[in-house]
């Protein structure tokens, strides 16, 4: 390894938690397209704009149950003073008016069903009173009144959803109601995953003294699913350069790598170094608690990522960096979809000046108000401190610490439906 290796030398200096992000996201191009059916489409990112080709609704239909009427001939109606209509019959839901409502005519009519011809209002059902072939009307209705427009939701060539939204149950609704069946989405990055470590053992092996159980790997495949992408786990290799030379070639078979695991400066931790004889390493060492050792590069134009071994700091750096990156190959319109919520901080929390502090918190609603309550344990091995956790309070570099009562923004955990 060349002179300016980390190994058993520590850092000279820190990239700043923004600068090193920016050096990622300014370099990453979004991924082609493909075509799938909307009804498969939740989650996925909108590649283009899309424009309805028909009118939402695409005929004039009632909003009510009642009566479809002239209005004027309602004109004047009250409990006092009821106004007489004949029904000349009924218009149901599913099938073309049979009927049309000329002056002084009525036709009983159901939610949803079709405005019969000249109809121009819906008198509603509380509001009338059926007697035989007549119905009374005991309240005036206003031309349009009860009726739901053709176009009143969406008019035909409107923009419907635009070019880097996440599909929602909502937005697979409205593309199916506009006749649209198949979508234009981005393709999901392909995520090479790599756990690195002689120590590492299988989670279906009981470990010995001194073996961890590689739990990383499908920690970070859970989280590449999460912000978008298709994780590839592609296994456990020991800290031996050959090694890793042929996870790095494997890797580059994806879109995206991520190491865990030999990032660090000891003797062992050899993944930045072959990531930078390999390519362009863009930076490592990262002013910011947990996560410093942090390490990324490009190698064939592909961004690698080189993550701390705990479980804790890979979790956050992979929030940090990774995600963003994989929600910028997909084009979506947030790179950051996390809720965040404003909350009062419960105790005081201190910092380092020129270190941006990850400060896992738990979320508490009382009479006074949100209050984020620091995880008191907070190694970067201690996955209990993210599993008691509701969130993440982060201290810029430029603050010395927050003070309780202090007012803090909480990046809540992506919330999970399955």
């Amino acid at each position: 390894m060349d002179e300016f290796s980390t190994r058993m030398r520590g850092f000279a200096e820190y990239t700043l938690v923004n600068e090193a992000l920016n050096r990622i996201i300014s370099r990453i191009k979004r991924l082609e397209p493909e075509i799938i059916p909307v009804t498969e489409s939740l989650g996925r990112i909108i590649y283009e704009d899309i424009y309805s080709p028909r009118n939402i609704p695409h005929f004039d239909r009632s909003a009510m149950d009642g009566y479809a009427v002239i209005a004027r001939d309602t004109f004047g109606a009250s409990q006092h003073n009821p106004i007489k209509l004949k029904v000349v019959g009924e218009v149901v839901v599913g099938r073309p008016p049979s009927i049309k409502v000329s002056r002084g005519w009525a036709a009983q009519i159901a939610t949803g069903a079709p405005i019969p011809p000249e109809a121009d209002a819906v008198v509603m059902v509380e509001y009338t009173k059926r007697i035989n072939d007549e119905v009374e009307v005991y309240s005036p209705v206003t031309p349009g009144q009860n009726i739901s427009r053709v176009g009143e939701d969406v008019k035909m060539g409107q923009k419907i959803i635009s070019s880097g939204k996440q599909v929602r149950p909502q937005e697979e609704a409205m593309l199916l109601q506009c006749g649209i069946t198949e979508v234009k989405v981005t393709k999901k990055p392909q995520v090479a995953i790599v756990s690195t470590g002689s120590e590492l053992v299988d989670i279906y092996t009981t470990p010995d003294v001194g073996k961890v159980v590689c739990t990383n790997s499908y920690t970070l495949a859970s989280l590449v699913r999460v912000y978008g992408g298709e994780p590839k786990i592609l296994g456990i290799y020991p800290d031996r350069p050959e090694e890793l030379e042929k996870a790095i070639d494997e890797v580059l078979k994806y879109d995206m790598g991520v190491f865990s695991g030999g990032t660090s400066v000891g003797k062992y931790d050899y993944t930045p170094d072959l990531l930078k004889k390999r390519g362009e390493l863009i930076f490592h060492g990262v002013a910011m608690k947990p996560g410093s050792p942090t390490a990324a590069a490009f190698l064939n134009g592909k961004p690698i990522f080189s993550l701390p071994g705990y479980p804790v700091a890979t979790m956050i750096a992979f929030t940090v960096f990774v995600a963003p990156t994989i929600r910028k190959m997909l084009g979506a319109e947030k790179l950051d979809p996390r809720i965040f919520v404003e909350a009062k901080m419960s105790k005081k929390v201190a910092s380092t000046l020129g270190r941006r502090d990850f400060v896992r918190v738990k979320i508490e609603e009382t009479r006074e108000g949100v209050l984020a309550l620091p995880i008191r344990v907070g190694g970067s091995g201690v996955i209990s401190s993210m599993v008691n956790a509701d969130g993440i309070v982060e201290i810029p570099e430029n603050v010395e610490g927050i003070n309780e009562g202090e007012i803090v923004r909480v990046a809540l955990f992506p919330h999970i439906v399955v």
